[in-house]
């Protein structure tokens, strides 16, 4: 247990809580149930009760918070070298919980919000964020259960992803300026890139 980040670990599981908070001062405005999820035109089609929404969401990224730090701490062979980068990636969740949270109540209240915009940005933001911490890892990359040991084509594929990560995001921030089909067709090709790249790893790896 000495090798988890128990410091970073408490800190963002309390920040994907933190959102109760704003949950509480608003829940007698909330109606019975809140949409949480939103097709391409911006209509809900999924919805949580109130009490769900406010108390359940945020326990559930907790949970997915808490699994994702042991996880990355007791498979990280190279903490000194990743450090920086795994400090950034510990917070995805936490700043994605927060922001998703606070836009699910303005919706709830009747604020006039694009749901498609809003998630294009957030993802093109984390994907950009990724994509610059990406090449400086070491160690950390697996296909299935088998880890890479080439440290050449480690660096290489590293290289790659990160230029992939910068470039998917650019294109989902781009994207919200046009139809919402763009979005869709943006999702399918970071699909498919991420096929090929695993194809493309596969290969080398045998």
């Amino acid at each position: 247990m000495k090798k988890i980040n128990f410091k970073t670990l408490i800190v963002t599981s309390l920040a994907c809580l933190l959102p109760i908070l704003i949950g509480l001062v608003y829940y007698n405005q909330l109606p019975d149930q809140v949409a949480i999820h939103f097709d391409i035109n911006n209509n809900p089609d999924n919805y949580f009760s109130k009490a769900a929404f406010v108390f359940g969401m945020p326990i559930i990224m907790m949970l997915i918070q808490v699994f994702c730090c042991f996880m990355s701490d007791l498979t990280d062979k190279n903490k000194e070298a990743n450090k920086k980068a795994m400090s950034v990636f510990k917070w995805i969740i936490p700043m994605i919980t927060i922001v998703l949270y606070i836009v699910t109540i303005l919706y709830a209240l009747g604020k006039a919000l694009d749901i498609r915009v809003i998630v294009m940005f957030i993802l093109g933001t984390m994907f950009i964020v990724m994509g610059n911490y990406t090449p400086k890892t070491k160690g950390m990359l697996h296909f299935g259960t088998k880890k890479i040991t080439d440290e050449e084509l480690e660096r290489k594929v590293n290289r790659i992803c990160g230029y992939m990560f910068i470039i998917n995001g650019l294109m989902f921030i781009l994207s919200t300026i046009f139809n919402p089909i763009v979005s869709i067709v943006v999702v399918g090709i970071v699909i498919v890139e991420a096929i090929v790249l695993a194809i493309y790893t596969w290969s080398k790896l045998k």
